[in-house]
């Protein structure tokens, strides 16, 4: 019988061994996956929620700014038809600066919301990584798992294939959460 390069036909023990090592190094891997993609999740949620807030905080001020517009725009013309009114002025620079006051308001407003969708968008992003090296993880444990019962080592390699793609992948999610 000639020499063939393929692995031996037969299952010992020390394959066992191996696939169950891998399984349980998959399964801790899979386990921070989860982890890190459900808090990502709720970080995704959390700043979309503060950042809809603050959007409508801006769209507050917006309104209360549009009604000082509007009180102003009716003192110039009362100003117009009655120029020796002295407490126009006042009144009218008054609104001005409320005016002004308000536009400086939901600036920052602004900024803090864009922040915040800024941040969504990160951990949206690390939620989407952390998820597909949860999947890839799996997918490893499920075929370590089917080589196990089955006995076929073929299974296993695919097995250890995607896992070593799903740590990759954590890993890169991982280092990119810092």
């Amino acid at each position: 019988m000639p020499h063939s390069n393929y692995p031996p036909k037969t299952w010992n023990k020390k394959i066992s061994v191996l696939i169950a090592i891998t399984t349980l190094i998959l399964a801790v891997c899979a386990t921070l996956a989860a982890f890190k993609a459900s808090a990502y999740g709720n970080k995704m949620v959390l700043a979309q929620s503060q950042a809809s807030d603050q959007w409508a905080y801006y769209q507050a001020k917006s309104i209360k700014e549009t009604a000082y517009q509007l009180q102003f725009n009716a003192l110039e013309l009362a100003a117009r038809e009655n120029p020796s009114n002295p407490l126009l002025p006042q009144s009218m620079s008054d609104y001005q600066e409320e005016i002004r006051r308000y536009q400086e308001e939901k600036q920052a407003i602004a900024d803090q919301a864009k922040q915040l969708e800024a941040a969504r968008d990160q951990a949206q992003k690390l939620n989407a990584d952390f998820s597909q090296a949860l999947m890839f993880l799996q997918v490893g444990i499920l075929l370590s798992s089917l080589a196990s019962i089955n006995k076929v080592l073929y299974y296993w390699c695919a097995g250890l294939a995607s896992g070593i793609a799903g740590i990759w992948i954590l890993i890169a999610a991982w280092l990119q959460s810092f």
